[in-house]
């Protein structure tokens, strides 16, 4: 039964996501605004964008972008992470929490309340919440990514497809999904294979990523309409491995 423990999981998950990592690292290493440049996107890529435009080396702006990306998918990862610690240390524990505080992490790095308007895409940040659930999903995932990114071409429609089919995934590992997340793993005042706890959890981590699928389909539509009118690029990822990340990615 949900609780009220889901408002409180929103709100730490909203607040944790809104943090402009993009934006703090731009501001004090390059002294400029990433909205500025680029993309105008709050994200690891838009980061390397805004280093190569300062002309440092391509070296480094690789480097601070994916450091950039890790720490915004640790912000997916720790929303999730403390709403279950939370409910299960200091309440009766609601494991739909999860389903609250992962999409509202997403939430608020797509719409950051700090700088009061649009921030990044969101798309890193759900993948800390597939590490969240397990490891083991962020390879799958690059996986699936790759294999319908090579069919479909278009990032926006990929990222949406590929979360979605995650989510039903979810749903049959849902058990193992529990073994792995749950916080009985540290407290034997919790029941492991208490039910209906391990019977829905599936469900629970389907309707989270069927959730953030909804939140990161917020910041594609400009995308889509690049897709519409024809000046969408089509992605090339067999060039990823002639090493040209930068051409198979547009």
């Amino acid at each position: 039964m949900i609780t009220i423990d889901v408002v409180w999981a929103a709100a730490l998950g909203y607040l944790l996501g809104s943090i402009p990592i993009a934006w703090i690292v731009v501001k004090l290493w390059l002294k400029i605004d990433i909205r500025t440049v680029g993309s105008k996107n709050v994200g690891g890529r838009n980061v390397i964008r805004a280093f190569q435009a300062q002309e440092k080396p391509k070296k480094l702006a690789y480097t601070v972008g994916i450091i950039e990306a890790i720490l915004d998918m640790l912000k997916g990862f720790f929303a999730m992470w403390l709403a279950v610690w939370i409910s299960y240390t200091f309440s009766n524990g609601d494991i739909w929490v999860v389903a609250f505080a992962g999409p509202a992490a997403i939430l608020g790095h797509n719409w950051c309340i700090w700088l009061w308007g649009p921030g990044g895409k969101g798309v890193a940040s759900t993948l800390g919440t597939m590490i969240f659930f397990n490891p083991i999903f962020l390879p799958l995932w690059l996986v699936l990514y790759f294999v319908l990114g090579s069919a479909i071409m278009y990032s926006a429609i990929t990222y949406l497809v590929s979360f979605v089919v995650m989510g039903v995934i979810f749903i049959f590992w849902g058990t193992n999904i529990w073994k792995w997340i749950s916080p009985a793993n540290s407290s034997p005042l919790i029941d492991l294979n208490a039910t209906p706890i391990v019977e829905i959890f599936g469900w629970v981590a389907f309707a989270t990523m069927l959730a953030i699928t909804l939140v990161v389909l917020s910041r594609q539509g400009e995308n889509f309409q690049k897709i519409k009118t024809g000046e969408a690029k089509k992605m090339k990822l067999w060039k990823i491995f002639k090493g040209k990340a930068d051409e198979a990615l547009k």
